[in-house]
Order: C-alpha cells, then sequence, then structure tokens
C-alpha cells in the first residue's frame, strides 16, 4: 500500500513536478522535440504585404507574418525560425528592392 506520511513535503514537491514535467511532455509529443530543435536561417522574399503586416514564406513552406512591417513587396529579409514552428525568432532587411 502507498502511503505519503513518511515522505517529506520536499520529497512530494519534487515527485510531483518531475510528474507533470514528464505529463506534459507526453502530451506535446513531437512539439517538445521541436522546441530544443535547432534554429534556421535563410533568406527569403516578402511575398505579400497587407496593412502593416508582411508575409514571407521559408523553405519549410510554413508561411510566417511579421507585424508591424516596413518592408516592400520584393524585399529580401534574412529571417531565423524553428522547423514547424509558426513564428520567426529573428529578421532583418539583407536587400530592398526599392530603387
Amino acid at each position: 500500500m502507498l502511503s505519503f506520511q513518511n515522505i517529506s513535503m520536499r520529497k512530494l514537491a519534487l515527485i510531483f513536478i518531475v510528474a507533470g514535467i514528464v505529463i506534459v511532455l507526453a502530451l506535446l509529443g513531437s512539439s517538445a522535440k521541436n522546441l530544443f530543435s535547432k534554429a534556421i536561417t535563410e533568406d527569403v522574399p516578402v511575398k505579400l504585404k497587407k496593412d502593416n503586416e508582411c508575409v514571407v514564406e521559408p523553405s519549410d513552406s510554413i508561411p510566417r507574418v511579421i507585424p508591424n512591417c516596413s518592408y516592400v513587396v520584393g524585399d529580401i529579409l534574412s529571417v531565423t525560425y524553428k522547423p514547424t514552428q509558426p513564428t520567426l525568432e529573428k529578421y532583418e532587411l539583407k536587400n530592398s528592392s526599392r530603387s
């Protein structure tokens, strides 16, 4: 029979924390693996601009939105992202299409 009476509060708290982490990682499945995957940096053009948002599409074919975007369609940006994650870690102008 399992009894928690002889276990200190510190050990009990540690058991629950570890169990919680295991459950979260199990629920996330492959998403947890992607959280720790390496970031990819590549140069991509701005494909679409609507209002103040630009859309770029790196080689993984997942469109990513840049809010408050001052770039124009055709500008080349250096973008850093993690595979299968919808957000960009960072971006910067590489070449402008403006004359």
